[in-house]
């Protein structure tokens, strides 16, 4: 499927930029900058005013102030970024993946070798077109990037409600058992109910027994426990966040490593089994042995979660492209 090809010509180039001499300090760029109220300066050198770079004000504060460095002093050629100017007859796709590589915003663009104006990241967004559809996934859609992020974040957030929110709310909980066959266990007198264990302390009607209690009564297992529930909560926020950061990156096709897409996600799945493990064994080690039984609604949460987290993981093969009947003639709007 042949989409029509833009270039920089096509998008709006900004021609209300800035410029600075390669001579000038940081602190000549920074009072520029406010003055026009605009982020980056393109640096040019000499009277033909031969693009060099882009210094922007995230590159003072990154280059130069933070690392104490005097501004008054500093060459501004110190702190910017090189990135080869484009042409007007430049693809979009071109500039954009010059600007995406270096993680930049802002791209010079020359004519003739003279600086003509800018273009930036965001307009090359809608002006990329999708060469290829894609075929791999199981429910058609007209943009599988859109649909993966709406579908990944929202497994995302339902899984780490699911497991995480409600067993620390204590709505549900791992194992539960009766408190009178819990006595030995917990340290507490015989007052009857049922004693649900979730993500740090064992609760029942007018009982919250912590975690750090039992481990000082029964033993350094259920020190282990409380760490692991920690590192669960920790491991589900950051899931979280990754997943949606992720998504939405694609949406804007923008490159993230593949440790934030699949390695920190898939520690969330380790930890949520991992706590029904740990939890066995410390009941297994306990002396005498306590009556406890599996809580049947935590662990279908549980492995629903999991199950969630695993599919926006690999949200790639949940859905297909389809062309739309209009694809082959429409154009994109100046």
């Amino acid at each position: 499927m042949a989409l029509k090809e833009y270039f920089v010509r096509d998008l709006v180039i900004d021609d209300e930029y800035g410029i600075i001499d390669s001579n000038a300090s940081i602190q000549d760029a920074a009072k520029k900058m406010k003055e026009l109220g605009v982020p980056d300066l393109v640096v040019v050198e000499g009277e033909n005013q031969k693009v060099l770079g882009v210094i922007a004000d995230f590159d003072i504060v990154q280059n130069t102030v933070a690392e104490g460095r005097d501004v008054k002093t500093e060459n501004v050629v110190s702190a910017m970024y090189r990135i080869s100017p484009v042409n007007l007859d430049t693809p979009v796709t071109d500039a954009f993946t010059r600007m995406r590589d270096l993680n930049v915003n802002v791209v010079p663009v020359v004519e003739k070798e003279k600086l003509v104006g800018v273009c930036s990241i965001h307009d090359c967004w809608s002006f990329i077109p999708d060469q290829n559809v894609d075929e791999v996934g199981l429910i058609p859609v007209r943009n599988t990037k859109v649909a993966e992020f709406w579908f990944a974040s929202v497994c995302a957030i339902l899984a780490f409600t699911l497991s995480i929110l409600l067993p620390l709310a204590g709505v549900i909980g791992f194992y539960t058992g009766n408190q009178l066959d819990l006595m030995s266990l917990l340290g507490i007198g015989p007052v009857g109910g049922k004693i649900t264990f979730t993500l740090f302390e064992a609760r029942g009607l007018g009982i919250m027994v912590p975690f750090l209690d039992l481990f000082i009564r029964n033993g350094p297992i259920w020190l282990v426990i409380g760490i692991f529930s920690i590192l669960l909560l920790i491991s589900g926020i950051v899931a979280l966040f990754s997943i949606v950061y992720t998504s939405f990156s694609d949406t804007r096709n923008l490159q993230t490593g593949w440790i934030i897409r699949t390695i920190v996600p898939g520690l969330a799945v380790f930890f949520i089994a991992f706590e029904w493990i740990l939890f066995g064994i410390a009941f297994a080690l306990e002396t005498p042995q306590p009556i406890i039984a599996i809580d049947p609604i935590g662990l279908t949460l549980s492995i629903i979660s999991m199950i969630l987290l695993l599919l926006a993981i690999n949200r790639d093969y949940i859905f297909r492209g389809i062309e739309a009947p209009e694809a082959k003639t429409s154009e994109v709007p100046k």
